[in-house]
């Protein structure tokens, strides 16, 4: 079994300069091109095995793996949405500026302390990963080891199921970096000892220059240690 985690392509939510987690937003027409290309990418990698499809329920989730399974001519695929696939519960910090959230919240730190994160009026890092465990138990523990397994969801979910998956202590979920829209991490499962292992970690190569989004490279790619290697 492969898994393919896919962070939901660019939303008007992304374009407000605002933090939005729970607030649902649909695509920008960006947004559907970076659909259409991941779903390119992974066409050939895909097209004709059997295939599993998860997505959380806000629209930005669900209309990017609807672009992908378009792409991979699987349109008949049944998905399959789960609340625990849905971005972490920010609180208090929906709709702030990231400036606001500096001066108000200043000991919050989403990038290199998301591992002690509580989210004022809204969920911890510990109740994402709870979610996270009980998706990996619920769904990816009955799927056959000859399924792909495309699994759409957000910027911070992911990083926690990222880390949930390799076996990781909660911490070294602090040098994940923010996954690009429509990059993907992909996994290979081990049915022997019941693992998963890294195969690509947030690649999105399938993005030309002009789909990326403006100053990733800065924001998005903070962590001081390869993952990877460590």
């Amino acid at each position: 079994m492969h898994l393919y985690l896919i962070r939901h392509a660019e939303s008007y939510g992304n374009i407000r300069g605002k933090i939005i987690s729970t607030t649902d937003f649909e695509l920008t027409d960006k947004g559907i091109a970076q659909s259409r290309c991941v779903g390119e990418e992974l066409r050939a990698k895909l097209h004709g095995t059997p295939i599993s499809a998860y997505c959380s329920s806000l629209a930005r989730s669900k209309q990017t793996l609807l672009e992908i399974l378009r792409r991979i001519d699987r349109e008949d695929i049944d998905i399959k949405e789960s609340s625990c696939l849905k971005e972490m519960d920010l609180g208090l910090l929906e709709g702030m500026s990231w400036e606001e959230r500096r001066l108000k919240y200043p000991e919050i730190d989403l990038d290199e302390k998301l591992s002690l994160l509580q989210a004022p009026g809204g969920e911890s890092y510990q109740d994402v990963k709870k979610r996270c465990e009980t998706f990996m138990k619920d769904y990816l523990e009955k799927e056959a080891h000859d399924k792909n397994v495309i699994i759409v969801s957000h910027g911070i979910t992911l990083r926690i199921l990222t880390n949930l998956l390799s076996g990781r202590p909660d911490g070294d979920v602090n040098f994940l970096n923010w996954m690009e829209n429509t990059a993907f991490t992909e996994f290979a499962h081990n049915k022997e000892n019941h693992t998963y292992q890294i195969v690509r970690l947030n690649d999105y190569s399938h993005l030309d220059k002009d789909l990326i989004t403006p100053g990733y490279e800065n924001w998005g790619l903070f962590a001081k240690r390869d993952y990877l290697k460590d």
